[in-house]
């Protein structure tokens, strides 16, 4: 089994390769590139033949037409190179563009499998030409170098400065540029060809960028301000809940089940504050109700970032994958708004989600996911939605309101002749009831509420002419 040394190109036309791969050229056996497709590649290759015509050179390239995504080529590139070095009785030279350390997921797919035994010879990346056309320190002014297709996500976390990489094709560039809903007078510097005699660099609007940039595989752009967004309070917050638990006693104590009191009560607060603004036709009262709402809505959230720190101190998951894990769930539940897909009405909505519960998500039944201890009254309407998606026939308003007097009817006669166990009655009855308000488009558990809420408003009037 030979060994593999991995060097870079350099980013220019002139190949700046380490000059160790000279040093061991006689031992090596062949010479693969990651692609050719590069400007210092084709004086490389002259190089290597002129000192080593009889050594096999081979490229990748034909790798990258049959891959359907980045993941599976560069997965592929590494497996071609690995069964090169076992069948090999020298070295693989295995040159990749600009240095083998800066995005380079072929080279750590083969550090994974090769470990130390891996040589790999630094290279200089086209950052160097970047930080060099913009004239400016990336230490000292902060930037976040990312992919091109990860800005969407990044950007509502922090409002720059950003150099986007990979900017390779106008998908990836129309997707940059849609991530900003409203740009605000943000620009960007486009910088494409760095280090050839085609090298260009121009500031542009950001409502620009798809339509003046013909992007290709060496185009990068630099952000250097974006609008703000929620997302930089939203860590803020993350990074209090940390502090908190670190150095407040009584957050050191919590765990997920000590905090469930607190969650639950969160809840109901939200609740009651909403259920409040219903109705409420007093604009200055509305205005206040809102604002309670915003600060239920933060000790609500506080519980949810609790719950997330609390999971991450053992390695189980972070906010960051709570947050993706429900964005994943929207989108695949949603294919009339993220695919091709239509739908006649939210009733066809309702129906998808169900067998996509099922396809894709791998649930054997329509009774997995509701809670146990969901209250009853909002049990019912769920049982419900689920019969009618297995098929089961659901009684129409007519049934449950003649069932309803029925049951009364018995019920009444029970009570008046002082009739016990009457649990299972009044459960019938509460059971029709849950039907009928169904099938008219009434929220029972709500419904009920509100008319408790007017009962304590009864009782608070009679303590004030009572006491007052």
């Amino acid at each position: 089994m030979g060994r593999i040394v991995v060097a870079g190109l350099g980013a220019g036309e002139v190949p700046a390769i380490d000059p160790r791969v000279w040093q061991v050229l006689d031992e090596v056996s062949l010479v693969v590139f990651r692609t050719e497709v590069h400007p210092g590649a084709s004086a490389a290759r002259k190089e290597i033949a002129d000192n080593r015509p009889d050594v096999p050179i081979e490229s990748m390239d034909r790798l990258y037409e049959r891959a359907s995504n980045f993941d599976e080529l560069y997965e592929d590139i590494a497996r071609e190179v690995a069964n090169a070095a076992h069948s090999a009785v020298g070295i693989v030279l295995y040159l990749v563009p600009g240095s083998p350390f800066i995005a380079e997921k072929s080279v750590d797919l083969l550090r994974e499998r090769f470990g130390e035994s891996l040589e790999i010879l630094p290279g200089v990346s086209f950052l160097e030409l970047v930080w060099s056309a913009l004239g400016i320190d990336p230490f000292a002014s902060g930037v976040t170098m990312i992919d091109a297709v990860d800005f969407p996500s990044r950007a509502k976390l922090q409002r720059g400065p950003f150099l986007l990489t990979q900017v390779w094709s106008r998908q990836v560039l129309s997707e940059v540029k849609l991530s900003l809903a409203d740009p605000k007078g943000a620009r960007a510097i486009v910088l494409q060809r760095l280090g050839t005699r085609s090298e260009h660099v121009e500031d542009i609007a950001w409502d620009d960028l798809d339509k003046l940039v013909d992007p290709d595989h060496l185009t990068c752009i630099y952000v250097g301000w974006i609008p703000a967004v929620p997302g930089p309070s939203l860590v803020e917050l993350y990074d209090i809940i940390a502090r908190l638990r670190n150095e407040c006693p009584w957050d050191r104590e919590q765990t997920h089940q000590s905090l469930v009191a607190h969650l639950l009560e969160e809840c109901y607060e939200v609740i009651d504050v909403i259920e409040k603004m219903a109705g409420e036709g007093d604009e200055a009262k509305l205005a206040n109700l809102f604002e309670e709402l915003k600060g239920e809505l933060g000790d609500l959230m506080v519980q949810v970032y609790f719950q997330s720190n609390l999971a991450s101190e053992d390695g189980r998951f972070d906010l960051s994958e709570v947050a993706e894990a429900v964005t994943a769930k929207l989108i695949r539940r949603h294919p009339h708004v993220f695919t091709e897909l239509e739908v006649s009405g939210s009733a066809q909505v309702v129906s998808n989600w169900e067998k996509i519960k099922q396809t894709q998500e791998g649930r054997t039944s329509v009774l997995e996911g509701i809670p146990e201890a969901l209250p009853a009254l909002m049990l019912v309407p769920k049982l419900l939605r689920k019969a009618a998606v297995v098929g089961l026939e659901i009684p129409d308003s007519e049934v449950a309101r003649r069932e309803i007097s029925t049951i009364w009817l018995g019920l009444s006669a029970r009570v008046e002749s002082g009739g016990v166990d009457l649990a299972s009655e009044f459960g019938e009855l509460l059971w029709w009831i849950a039907n009928l308000a169904r099938e008219v488009g009434i929220d029972l558990e709500s419904a009920l509420r509100s008319r408790t809420n007017k009962f304590i408003e009864a009782i608070k009037v009679v303590e004030r002419e009572k006491y007052c």
